[in-house]
């Protein structure tokens, strides 16, 4: 501590200092009771409604009300990690003072947050899988169409695969499952569970199939260079959504430090499907006493149901407005 940036702020009730006068955003040091240390942002106000937090096993994300106004703190819970945690403060404060109104400052430093998590909470051996590298690659194919139909920001906030959500994308009334398969393989998709096709209310439901072949150098791109070229289009065409992208990137399990240059990728045209009553599924709820239903779908099975980008494209729109 006598070398930290929380040196000299005394345990019991909360001691604060702020971090740069000159700062855009009101970012603080902070000793909070139990003598935890801590990064604070002063807010004017609490975001509507409150925005998902990252769940780390060392450290805790909150929103506090205190008599002086809203803040949102970064806790670290294990003294060990103090070096590491002060890196993690200063990179979380340096996205946040990127943005010119406060609620992208929160949005940023919480993304940014995420980014993190992984490193914190013990670490992930490596890269991502194949097989997971290639359906986030899927997931991203789409994700760049749907950018191009209802803009960056709409899109990012639709994209709820990386969440765990039954549905890749969840659109006002919308939703698109997307599958990655080899080129060559067995013409069949893997359905995870009974809930990925399942109806939604007033809600129509699409399958995107397409192939991520593996490929050998200079053909393809890796995963990082496919994250990287999102990037600068957002960079570009939509700052404020950066964010939003590296949350869900993180949410994903991607991490720029990572090394994917073995794995070079190829990716056709998606092709979508309409999953309508008649469409071949087994449907939710499952009989009772049966529960997280996987199974093989026939691809030609799904032929009569076939229905271009154009058409969902025009609905996708429309429904938007």
């Amino acid at each position: 501590m006598s070398e930290s940036p929380w040196s000299g702020l005394e345990s019991g009730e909360i001691d604060t200092r702020r971090v740069d006068a000159s700062a855009r955003w009101d970012w603080f040091w902070a000793v909070l009771p139990g003598s935890d240390v801590a990064l604070v942002l002063k807010l004017s106000k609490l975001p509507k409604p409150l925005p998902d937090l990252p769940r780390l096993r060392n450290l805790e994300v909150r929103f506090q009300t205190l008599p002086g106004g809203p803040i949102l703190y970064v806790r670290l819970k294990d003294s060990a990690q103090l070096e590491l945690f002060e890196t993690l403060c200063r990179d979380v404060m340096a996205a946040g003072e990127l943005a010119n109104m406060e609620a992208e400052a929160l949005k940023r430093a919480i993304g940014r947050t995420f980014r993190w998590h992984y490193l914190l909470k013990g670490g992930r051996p490596g890269a991502l899988t194949e097989e997971v590298q290639k359906g986030l690659i899927g997931e991203i194919e789409v994700l760049k169409l749907l950018i191009e139909t209802v803009g960056p920001k709409r899109a990012l906030e639709a994209w709820t695969g990386p969440t765990g959500a039954p549905k890749d994308f969840e659109l006002r009334n919308h939703c698109i499952e997307v599958k990655a398969r080899r080129g060559a393989a067995q013409p069949f998709v893997r359905i995870s569970n009974e809930f990925q096709l399942a109806d939604v209310p007033d809600t129509s439901i699409w399958l995107g199939i397409l192939a991520v072949d593996k490929v050998e150098a200079p053909h393809g791109q890796t995963l990082t260079e496919r994250v990287e070229d999102v990037t600068a289009f957002l960079e570009t065409s939509c700052p404020s959504a950066l964010a939003d992208w590296d949350l869900r990137l993180a949410e994903a399990g991607f991490d720029l430090a990572d090394d994917y240059s073995p794995w070079r990728w190829k990716v056709s045209v998606p092709e979508f499907y309409a999953v309508t009553p008649y469409f071949p599924r087994i449907e939710a709820p499952a009989p009772i006493g049966i529960s997280s239903v996987s199974y093989s779908l026939a691809i030609a099975a799904c032929a009569p149901f076939k229905a271009e980008w154009d058409r969902i494209r025009s609905e996708l729109m429309h429904g938007e407005e």
